[in-house]
């Protein structure tokens, strides 16, 4: 398998900025809370709880920058009364857009000029580019429609700090899977794999269109092995900057298969790290309820829904140079 050179990279940008607070959903987050504030006091970010009963934080509630301060956006089917109740709740201000993106479908960051670009699926770019570039404050020619390998951008790419892009190659996930089954002890999870990506493949856009858009729009794409099916998902996930240029990856966890403790943990991070050094700490989210049942496992797995679906980050916008 080829590996990148990447050295020296200091990866900034939104996407790679300190996190001010994770902003989650009460009874959503019931299993997991727990292993993402000990993530939060290790980062040095805060969690903060809302019953607004949206399971999927992500794209119903984004954070942007007004004036250096956070400004929530919201959708539609968020509702006034709920934006209304954080608003009140966290003393931030906040409207209901009328070309609202869905969070889990867009990324936004900062080109090193100081301009900010966002990431689009395709799907939300029916209107063209405009009418988000105008509710958003972003400059039209730097709203970026991305052709999607899934339903929303955030289950199959991860931007961790202008121009680098972590992309995931189904190609590379099948290598991983099959060296892995050598002894037939994945027999199950491969032939989901190449199920679920045969199905993918009929209705979303390919790999290769993905990585040409985005090194089109000027972004170093980063293509690694993180979506192994069956409730496996290492993309879906959030990135926090530390003060020295640092980041740490905080994303869905597994259990142990088939005897073998986190095993796609251990493939997935190693290749992470070889692939981009200036990753610090990775932190792995269970939501375990027992030793069976992995909650973010399953909600992905049933719901194409993970640790990043579930929350909406605020970042530290003071500290966005």
């Amino acid at each position: 398998m080829k590996i990148n050179s990447i050295q020296n990279y200091n990866f900034k940008g939104y996407d790679a900025l300190p996190l001010k607070a994770i902003h989650i959903q009460t009874r959503t987050a019931d299993s997991f809370f727990w292993e993402l504030e000990e993530v939060g006091k290790k980062e040095g970010f805060e969690i903060k709880y809302s019953n607004d009963f949206v399971k999927w934080s992500q794209d119903h509630k984004t954070i942007v920058e007004r004036r250096k301060r956070p400004f929530m956006l919201a959708s539609r089917l968020f509702g006034e009364t709920s934006l209304e109740a954080i608003k009140k709740k966290y003393k931030i201000s906040g409207t209901i857009p009328p070309n609202y993106v869905a969070g889990g479908n867009c990324f936004i960051g900062k080109y090193p000029y100081g301009e900010k670009w966002m990431m689009v699926g395709e799907e939300d770019c029916y209107f063209g580019t405009k009418p988000i570039a105008k509710d958003y404050d972003i400059k039209a020619k730097n709203v970026i429609p991305i052709p999607q390998q899934d339903f929303h951008l955030d289950m199959f790419m991860r931007p961790i700090g202008y121009p680098y892009v972590l992309v995931n190659n189904p190609k590379l996930v099948e290598e991983k899977i099959k060296e892995l089954n050598k002894d037939g002890k994945f027999n199950e999870l491969e032939q989901n794999f190449l199920k679920k990506e045969q199905e993918r493949q009929m209705e979303y856009s390919s790999f290769k269109k993905t990585i040409k858009a985005l090194k089109k729009a000027g972004f170093e794409p980063i293509e690694v092995a993180g979506v192994f099916g069956s409730g496996i998902n290492f993309m879906n996930a959030i990135v926090n900057q530390h003060s020295n240029g640092k980041i740490s990856y905080i994303t869905n966890g597994t259990m142990s298969l088939n005897g073998r403790k986190n095993v796609f943990q251990e493939i997935f991070e190693e290749e992470l790290r070889q692939k981009t050094p200036d990753v610090d700490k990775v932190y792995f989210i269970n939501g375990v309820l027992n030793p069976e049942d992995n909650f973010l496992m399953r909600e992905l797995d049933r719901f194409d829904g993970g640790l990043h679906c579930m929350t909406t980050e605020e970042p530290n916008f003071r500290m966005w140079v």
